[in-house]
């Protein structure tokens, strides 16, 4: 899981146009919804969510990569 600071730099850094898949993506990631639950709630499909999350985590693991010493 993400603070909520950290998922709005990250929407920012992966430049996420808001509405329903980056809410979903939140609900996920910050307060620890299912990929399903979080899905319902915001009126898309499960699958939907999992390609945000992707998108997601390989911002994540690109930011990391970049930050870790000797980059």
């Amino acid at each position: 899981m993400v603070t909520e600071e950290q998922f709005m730099a990250l929407a920012e850094l992966l430049r996420m146009r808001g509405g329903a898949s980056q809410e979903a993506a939140r609900l996920v990631l910050v307060e620890g919804l299912s990929t399903t639950a979080a899905a319902r709630k915001v009126g898309t499909s499960p699958q939907g969510v999992s390609n945000v999350l992707a998108s997601c985590r390989r911002g994540l693991e690109l930011a990391r990569r970049a930050t870790q010493d000797g980059a």
